[in-house]
């Protein structure tokens, strides 16, 4: 095996594999990234079982071979480098590279990973579908002990995309206008989410979603990814949003509430009644917000302009100030007392909804 590649490649792909690879103990060859040369083109191949990543680079083959290795130190050492062409070359079980030589793993037991054609569900630039991820997933379960809503929801229809998540504790609903190829709904598992957030964060070109059997399915420039879904039946979000109704609504300022969330967070992360819980005082023109945790409290006071009676209420903070993060306009919140659940939106904008549950509340 011997062949050179373009060194700023190399390093773009085999740092895609930082957030796929990881150390098994039990099959330690899951560790390693398998490296195929063959044609003038070679091909890197990374699995985690549940997650696989296929890429392809052209090169300068002028010994076809295949090796199983760490891909960890490699790149470390391939950064430091300051040379335009990286040479690679086998020989008596190890793998030279430049002035450095690299053991590799035995790649007898490699599982077998092979591209499915893909059945296209979407087409959309690849950081655009991450900042939609990014609006969503901080409401999905962060605990693997749930799947079942440690996951984002998505929904593909003829003329939008929804995605949704939920912790049990609060529901998000995001819906954009963006013309599927089929109608569909995949669980997304968060450690797949995370990952896509990191692939394409920056990635400016278009990516084709799709899916095979139970397999979630991205395809774009000579790359291929596949991620198992979850087959579980997720909550029924739609009829929650559908029978929502509400008998007061208050309208802020969105940087006058941020900052006052941001300041009563520093006690209410200790509160003695829960977590980031605060009691929240709807009157009159105004919201006043009391948190206290034993050593400290605060209260905070933000207009408002309130349709309804008043009333009380004890949420989770830190809960609002996520969804908050992500809008620009005034924050819309609707409720009816201090039992029911809570609807959180942006000013003029029913595609992007927040169901927030109510503390248990004490006077």
């Amino acid at each position: 095996m011997k062949f050179s590649i373009e060194r700023e490649k190399l390093i773009s792909v085999l740092s895609d594999y930082n957030n796929i690879l990881r150390d098994n103990p039990i099959k330690p060859v899951l560790a390693g990234l398998k490296i195929v040369a063959d044609n003038n083109e070679v091909t890197f191949i990374g699995t985690n079982v549940d997650v696989e990543l296929i890429k392809k680079i052209k090169a300068d083959v002028e010994t076809p071979g295949e090796i199983v290795i760490k891909h960890g130190l490699l790149l470390e050492y391939i950064k430091l480098l300051d040379e335009e062409t990286i040479n690679f070359t086998l020989d008596q079980g190890f793998i030279n590279v430049h002035q450095a030589e690299f053991s590799i793993l035995d790649g007898e037991n490699y599982p077998q990973v092979t591209e499915l054609p893909i059945q296209p569900l979407l087409k959309v630039e690849g950081s655009r579908f991450v900042e939609l991820l990014d609006k969503t997933k901080f409401a999905a379960s962060q605990s693997a002990d749930n799947i079942q809503i440690n996951c984002v929801r998505a929904v593909f229809k003829t003329e939008e995309l929804n995605l949704a998540s939920t912790d049990s504790y609060r529901l998000l609903f995001l819906r954009e206008d963006m013309p599927c190829l089929e109608n569909k709904e995949i669980s997304i598992p968060m450690e797949t989410v995370n990952i896509l957030c990191k692939l394409f964060k920056d990635y400016k070109d278009e990516i084709t979603m799709g899916y095979q059997g139970d397999l979630l399915l991205i395809t774009w420039e000579n790359s291929y990814f596949s991620s198992k879904t979850i087959a579980l039946q997720y909550p029924d979000f739609k009829t929650i949003l559908r029978i929502s109704s509400f008998e007061k609504s208050m309208e802020f300022n969105l940087t006058e509430l941020k900052s006052a969330l941001k300041r009563v967070m520093t006690v209410a992360k200790t509160s003695l009644d829960a977590k980031f819980g605060a009691k929240f005082t709807f009157a009159g023109k105004t919201l006043l917000i009391n948190a206290f945790s034993g050593k400290a409290k605060i209260n905070q006071k933000v207009n408002m302009i309130k349709n309804g009676e008043d009333f009380k209420a004890s949420l989770n903070c830190k809960f609002l100030a996520d969804y908050i993060e992500n809008i620009s306009d005034n924050v819309i919140i609707n409720g009816t007392d201090s039992s029911s659940m809570f609807e959180v939106k942006e000013l003029n904008n029913d595609n992007y909804i927040y169901i927030l549950m109510p503390l248990a509340f004490r006077e």
